[in-house]
């Protein structure tokens, strides 16, 4: 979802007012070049800086529009791929199978642990979705897995639904016979986004996610023993060369980085399993 983060306030607030400056400015050294310095040339160019600014805003919007369908949609899919990850195979596989039959002309017969059996142009598809995730990849024995079951159930052809990506050794094993065809994720999160758009509350719940630690667990993290012979090691170097150059700008951040060396000794933290996890791997 790192994606979808939004710029910041300041720089949002930056961008608006350089804009408006140089239109403005422009838009009335249009005029004073054709008409000179006059009043007259002040307003014409207040006038097309207005212009420009409703034009703009009414751009704005129509791309803010279409820009927040086609989040909604990205996001949606992405959370109802999460869903169907954790979900039983048969229902993800039903699912999958059912977005399918709205998008192609494509009748579902039979569904099952493996896959849902469909029929299309007169051939029998076995349609599978592989809950594994992004990172793992797509195996040669995943698609020999479902090569076996359309074999079963005397299928023509597979589709297979995945989420990583397809190596090359997987690719050359779904050539043959019984073929297999791959839905990969960015067009599986179009297909779910497209009937899943991402609710208000659906985006409420994804901004928690991202809500701030309180000061109380920066002060923890900055604080923890792991981090002494860090800031030992930098004080150290800080002073060093503050002895070697004289410069005193050295000195205040060698002291500052000595003193959280000593408060990180001096300051005892409970922790428990968890947390002591989490600090080590920052």
């Amino acid at each position: 979802m790192q994606d979808y983060l939004r710029q910041s306030r300041l720089g949002t607030a930056m961008d608006s007012l350089g804009f408006h400056a140089i239109t403005f400015i422009l838009s009335n050294f249009w005029f004073i070049l054709l008409w000179g310095f006059r009043f007259p040339s002040l307003l014409a160019g207040a006038a097309l800086y207005g212009m420009i600014v409703i034009l703009r805003k009414k751009v704005r919007d129509d791309h803010v529009t279409r820009k927040e369908a086609q989040l909604r949609a990205a996001i949606g899919g992405e959370l109802a791929l999460e869903r169907l990850l954790l979900t039983t195979p048969e229902k993800a596989n039903f699912e999958i199978a059912m977005l399918l039959s709205m998008l192609e002309n494509i009748t579902l017969i039979q569904a099952g642990k493996k896959g849902v059996l469909c029929a299309r142009k007169g051939k029998k598809w076995l349609v599978s979705f592989l809950q594994s995730p992004q990172d793992s990849g797509v195996s040669p024995a995943d698609v020999l897995t479902l090569q076996r079951e359309i074999m079963q159930l005397n299928a023509d052809r597979g589709l297979l639904c995945v989420c990583g990506k397809v190596s090359a050794e997987a690719a050359r094993q779904a050539e043959r016979k019984p073929q297999v065809s791959f839905l990969e994720r960015e067009a599986l999160i179009g297909m779910l986004g497209s009937a899943n758009p991402a609710t208000d509350s659906q985006l409420v719940a994804l901004g928690r996610r991202r809500k701030k630690a309180a000061p109380r667990h920066w002060l923890r993290l900055v604080l923890s023993p792991y981090r002494a012979k860090r800031f030992a090691c930098y004080g150290a170097l800080l002073l060093g060369m503050y002895l070697i150059t004289h410069l005193f700008y050295y000195a205040i951040p060698g002291l500052v980085c000595v003193f959280l060396a000593a408060a990180c000794r001096c300051v005892k933290q409970r922790k428990t399993v968890f947390q002591d996890a989490e600090e080590r791997a920052v």
